[in-house]
């Protein structure tokens, strides 16, 4: 009796176990309860692909002609989902090496995953995506991959002011700074310019940051400066002097013996001299005179000389009779 038998299509993902071979008598019929016997085989394989499933020792008896047609065991991708993980780096530091894991499915006869992840380009402070790269896990398997994310932090640094110093009335020298903590990479330099306090007085400034920046890639702490400005020194002279005695002393009168006065600055106050009207020597002192705060004021006295007065006495002619006494 003649029957067709034809082995079902069946199909399975890969690692997994192969389902029971079964199969349908496509053409023909078995008679008188008799059944079929032995079992079907399919093409040796594990990897992702068609295997023949072929007839084995499946059988009918000698009372049959027994056709069979091939049936298909396909093996589909296992699937995975592979994630990136995330990490950070400050800027100019090396990247971290890129990890991953498997978040969903597994996989199976001790396979790996091969090659590396990637990330998008780039050095400036951000969030970069962390991309599957190489990664594979071969044709057995079909890889879901969930990007990471490479955040770039500012790079910290300290810059500190120089402190600074000038006389009153000079110029300002140039500010300067220092990088006390941390470091410039990439060949990246300050930009901008400091400033310090307004005022032109004897005293101390705050040197600021004024405009200085190392750029969006770095977290700047600016530690202030000192500018002192110092009194500039000015000596000052007592002229001498000289009166008669009785007259009215002259005007006290100095000369600037050293240094200079600054911008427009003017002396005020007057000189005062030592008490005495008698003839002799009476120092010229300071007195009031002031340059102001801005000056370290050297005096140095003078003397006015009081002078004996010129006088002419004459004396009367006078007479007297002899034997009288002298008037």
């Amino acid at each position: 009796r003649a029957i067709t038998v034809t082995a079902d299509d069946l199909s399975r993902i890969y690692g997994d176990g192969d389902p029971a071979l079964t199969h349908q008598i496509t053409s023909g019929s078995l008679a008188f309860g008799d059944t079929l016997a032995g079992a079907l085989t399919r093409d040796a394989g594990e990897n992702v692909g068609a295997y023949a499933i072929t007839q084995g020792t499946l059988g009918a008896s000698a009372n049959y002609t027994l056709t069979f047609v091939d049936g298909t065991l396909t093996i589909t991708p296992r699937a995975i989902t592979v994630t990136a993980d995330d990490f950070s780096k400050i800027y100019g530091d090396a990247d971290p090496g890129f990890t991953h894991a498997v978040t969903s499915g597994n996989l199976v006869f001790g396979d790996a995953l091969a090659g590396a992840l990637t990330r998008d380009a780039g050095e400036d402070v951000g969030a970069y995506a962390i991309t599957q790269g190489t990664l594979s896990a071969g044709a057995n398997y079909a890889v879901t991959f969930v990007d990471g994310t490479l955040t770039i932090t500012p790079r910290a640094i300290t810059v500190t002011a120089d402190d600074l110093s000038r006389v009153y009335g000079a110029a300002d020298p140039a500010l300067t700074h220092q990088i006390t903590a941390g470091n410039l990479v990439f060949g990246d330099t300050l930009s901008g310019a400091l400033a310090r306090d307004a005022g032109e007085d004897v005293g101390a400034y705050a040197i600021t940051q004024g405009t200085l920046s190392a750029g969006g890639n770095y977290t700047l702490t600016f530690e202030d400066g000192v500018l002192s400005i110092t009194p500039f020194g000015l000596v000052i002279t007592a002229d001498d002097l000289m009166r008669i005695y009785g007259d009215a002393d002259p005007a006290l009168t100095y000369q600037i013996t050293g240094g200079a006065l600054q911008g427009g600055d003017s002396i005020s106050g007057a000189l005062t001299r030592v008490a005495g009207e008698n003839a002799g020597v009476y120092a010229i002192t300071q007195g009031t005179l002031t340059a102001g705060a801005n000056y370290t004021l050297t005096f140095i006295d003078g003397a006015l000389t009081i002078a004996p007065r010129a006088i002419t006495v004459t004396a009367d002619d006078l007479a007297r009779i002899y034997g009288e006494a002298d008037p």
